[in-house]
């Protein structure tokens, strides 16, 4: 049977099909806001804008109202605790990953068991959500505060407040949205100072260790890559805790949210893909034999790349599940910005270009809305095979047609672990568990379901684990 996802909501469709004439579409803002689709064809003139023509961040403040749920858009604006991950993550990774390993094998003994005999029953998106919450925080935050249940839960409540007031907040006239986002912000600083108690302990733990033993090795964690840049570049902010600790809160709904997200969504897919393509053995196969038939392996760079398989099941994933419609937002900064075809467009607009009917689109993806486990992996063994040269299709590459992370310079620099943390999680889970859907689904992935533009995977859906026995 034919296995897919629900396309956009028809209107959505409809606006897709115009932009594929190559015309701009101006689209009922949030508010009052102007908000203008652009054609794919004209994403190469915008992403060669400087920023302080058309501004990326500026976008995202804007739409994620950061100003009410964090109190500045500083956050947003100059979220310098992100560019810490694209400057220092690569030489670090290994090290991170292995640390992650160390805390997926605690995180999963404790949400998936370990009894061998019988099937355990799981809501699969609260056990993954305090999974990637735990094993994204051992990077985040590191050791113990990465186990704080209640730390954990906090950070997880604070992210579901930020997309609330994302949604609730910029849906209304700007007249309105004080209200709103001012009873959001006060939600917010309540979570965030409970929040507080332990992270201002672990910042100021931090800087007397660098003050007092700076000869001894440092943590390999964001925290302390924060720390480190900021001592280098943003000397304003290094004895401003309550900063610091927002930026810490920011970094973990970047570092979880979309991520929980899209690991429900690629367990769904596996499940769901695996009586038509026998998706779960053959990743099995393809792990073992590069990672070995046990545990004691670390993961490396190369290892990673070399799972083409797992590498194109989530990468299919992602392509057919992103959670927005949009990709590559700019806010024009400028009185008399034009398109590539002279509309002019009035300063303060927020532009972007059409993520998910790209990414769908039986133009580029036969059979766009089928979700095809080794859709990519198929195209990178036929080149190997023809000793040619593979085209960008991993995981972490990005294309017009391919805008999960968004494209261009300003694409999202935290890829690079996700793509770590989604292969570790699903290879953790097959080959340490046996895994099904609950009988009543009979095998079927249940679809997501749209929410404006938000693509979200079904709550609820129940899963059966079993511990397997390993040699």
């Amino acid at each position: 049977m034919k296995y897919s996802l629900p396309p956009l909501p028809m209107t959505t469709a409809d606006t897709a099909q115009y932009l594929k004439k190559g015309r701009p579409v101006v689209i009922p803002g949030f508010g009052v806001r102007i908000e203008v689709y652009l054609p794919q064809s004209q994403m190469k003139g915008v992403l060669n804008q400087p920023d302080d023509v058309l501004d990326m961040e500026q976008a995202f403040a804007e739409v994620d109202q950061v100003r009410w749920s964090l109190g500045h858009e500083k956050y947003v604006v100059d979220a310098w605790q992100g560019l810490v991950v694209k400057y220092d993550l690569n030489r670090a990774i290994e090290i991170i990953a292995n640390n992650m390993k160390d805390e997926l094998h605690e995180v999963f003994d404790e949400q998936f068991g370990t009894d061998t005999e019988n099937w355990k029953r799981i809501d699969l998106t609260k056990t993954v959500k305090m999974i990637v919450a735990q094993a994204a925080s051992r990077f985040t935050v590191g050791l113990p505060l990465c186990r704080n249940k209640e730390y954990l839960n906090l950070a997880l409540e604070t992210n579901d407040l930020f997309i609330m007031n994302a949604g609730l907040t910029g849906g209304l006239p700007r007249i309105l949205q004080p209200i709103t986002g001012t009873l959001f912000g006060q939600i917010v600083k309540t979570k965030v100072n409970k929040m507080k108690k332990w992270i201002i302990p672990l910042l100021r733990h931090r800087f007397d260790r660098i003050n007092n033993h700076p000869d001894e090795p440092q943590p390999q964690d964001q925290v302390q890559m924060m720390i480190n840049y900021a001592l280098r570049h943003r000397q304003h902010e290094v004895n401003d805790m309550e900063s610091l600790a927002r930026r810490v809160v920011a970094q973990n709904f970047g570092s979880i949210h979309n991520t929980q997200i899209q690991v429900v969504n690629l367990f769904l897919n596996v499940l769901g893909s695996d009586a038509e393509f026998n998706t779960i053995a053959t990743l099995r196969d393809e792990m073992d034999r590069i990672l070995g038939t046990d545990d004691s392996v670390n993961w490396t760079k190369s290892g990673i790349q070399a799972m083409t398989r797992a590498d194109s099941v989530a990468r299919e994933s992602i392509r057919l599940c992103s959670f927005g419609g949009r990709a590559v937002f700019r806010k024009v900064m400028i009185d008399d910005f034009k398109t590539e075809d002279g509309h002019h467009v009035p300063k303060g607009s927020i532009i972007s270009f059409m993520g998910h009917p790209a990414q769908t689109d039986n133009e580029f993806y036969e059979d766009g809305l089928k979700y095809d486990p080794f859709r990519f992996s198929r195209v990178r063994e036929t080149a190997a095979n023809r000793d040619e040269k593979a085209p960008p299709v991993t995981f972490v590459t990005t294309s017009p047609e391919f805008l999960t992370f968004g494209h261009g310079k300003h694409a999202c620099p935290g890829r690079f672990l996700i793509d770590f943390e989604m292969k570790m999680i699903l290879a953790y889970a097959l080959r340490n568990y046996d895994i099904k859907f609950a009988d009543e689904y009979e095998g079927k992935r249940p679809p997501n379901y749209w929410i404006a533009e938000a693509n979200n995977p079904p709550s609820g859906v129940q899963i059966m684990v079993k511990r397997r026995e390993r040699k």
